[in-house]
């Protein structure tokens, strides 16, 4: 073979990501795997570690959605698939994804996002306040799995009353992320099931009185421009729960673990203009979000690599945020660094998330009042039951205390489940 020949997929190393250095050192281990490659291939795909070209991708009309099958050959039920072809938009691609994208910006606006901060003060003042004297107690149990609930309910117009049954299935909604995806199949149709036939019933009743919420600006927008159909309205419904709160739910423990761990708490006390900044650092270090998924639409290619039409691809958004050519000493958290929003954690191109201005808004609104109401914050443990091999990554526990309320009180951390 000539040396100049392009390479194929056979040259791409595999590599096993539960492999010991991937599982204690993630860091070092795709470091030194970039520096001889811009690809590996693992169980999830051929997945791209180099920034540069990850971003790339996500903008190059030959690289789109995945599509349903991702999910069909992962024996997913018939919910499911109902869920990848109506719902789920980084599975649907080409036309239809644009029309559906279009019709849902309208919810997005920074005029409605802004509308909602005084709702997000006021469910994070009520849950901060609660625990201002508990000691120690679970960011992710007693705020971060409320608060974006809560807040996605009042963008709804979900009443009050309805929020816990919406909890339940969100939780099991979330379980989409794991992977393999099978033991998850019973909970998951029921979250689907029970999701679809609730958001029937609230699109019949805002048809019929609408308001100023998230469904009545959808429903509006269907009935001016034909953009949606009812199954499309219904699966954008609930693909904003699956959207919008467990990352924010994993990404908000993130950023205050990693403000802890690394002292900067104080300093952001003392600097609250700070918090954007700290949010897209945790986000570009620590991204929930670990892969976005394409496929390779026509035979390409592609940086010295022949990739034939269909080829599964994963940008790793991990790997490719610590790349040293696109963020300079890649490893080391610094909430001054001046490129940090360019991160991948929200994704890029075509498929960028469209809730990300509510996500930042949410997670800026809830730092800022903890660290003005809990100055003293710190650590009670290890933070325990983080997801492993999945698309989505975070602790299901972390144990906190206010020192500023301990004294000499013994600290008892709150027991975190090992999952």
């Amino acid at each position: 073979m000539p040396e100049d020949a392009p390479l194929t997929l056979a040259d791409v190393p595999t590599i096993d990501l539960t492999d010991e250095p991937f599982r204690t050192n993630p860091a070092a281990a795709f470091d030194a795997v970039r520096q001889k490659t811009w690809i590996i291939q693992t169980v999830r795909g051929y997945e791209v570690l180099d920034y540069d070209i990850a971003q790339q991708m996500c903008v190059d009309p030959r690289f789109d959605s995945i599509g349903p099958d991702y999910y069909r050959n992962l024996g997913a039920s018939e919910q499911v698939m109902w869920y990848a072809t109506q719902a789920s938009l980084p599975m649907i691609g080409g036309e239809r994804h644009d029309r559906i994208r279009r019709a849902l910006q309208r919810g997005f606006t920074r005029r409605r996002i802004d509308s909602l901060r005084p709702q997000m003060r006021s469910v994070a003042t009520r849950l901060i306040d609660a625990l201002a004297d508990r000691d120690p107690f679970d960011l992710v149990a007693d705020f971060s799995t409320i608060y974006p609930l809560e807040v996605l309910c009042a963008l709804m117009g979900v009443p009050a009353q309805d929020i816990d049954r919406f909890g339940a299935w969100t939780i099991d909604l979330g379980l989409l992320a794991r992977f393999p995806l099978e033991p998850h199949m019973v909970r998951i149709d029921a979250a689907i099931t029970g999701l679809r036939e609730y958001f029937r019933e609230l699109v019949a009743r805002r048809h019929r009185q609408p308001g100023e919420d998230f469904v009545s600006t959808l429903i509006a927008a269907q009935k001016e421009t034909g953009r949606l159909t009812e199954d499309e309205l219904h699966g954008a419904l609930l693909n904003l729960l699956f959207a919008g709160q467990d990352t924010t739910r994993y990404q908000f423990g993130w950023v205050v673990q990693l403000l802890l761990q690394h002292e900067e708490w104080e300093r952001l006390d003392a600097a609250p203009d700070r918090v954007p900044c700290a949010i897209e650092e945790a986000m570009r270090l620590e991204p929930t979000l670990h892969i976005l998924l394409r496929k390779v639409v026509t035979d390409v290619e592609y940086c010295g690599l022949v990739l034939p039409a269909g080829t599964l691809m994963a940008v790793n958004t991990y790997a490719a945020n610590r790349d040293p050519a696109a963020f300079p000493d890649p490893n080391r958290f610094d909430v001054m660094r001046a490129n940090a929003h360019r991160h991948l954690g929200f994704g890029h191109g075509g498929h960028l998330c469209l809730g990300h201005g509510l996500a930042r808004t949410e997670m800026a609104e809830a730092l800022t009042l903890f660290v003005e109401r809990l100055p003293g914050l710190q650590l009670a443990g290890e933070p325990g039951g983080v997801t492993g091999f999945s698309s989505m990554t975070g602790a299901e526990c972390i144990p906190l205390v206010n020192r500023q309320q301990r004294q000499d009180r013994p600290i008892e951390a709150p027991s975190c489940p090992r999952r």
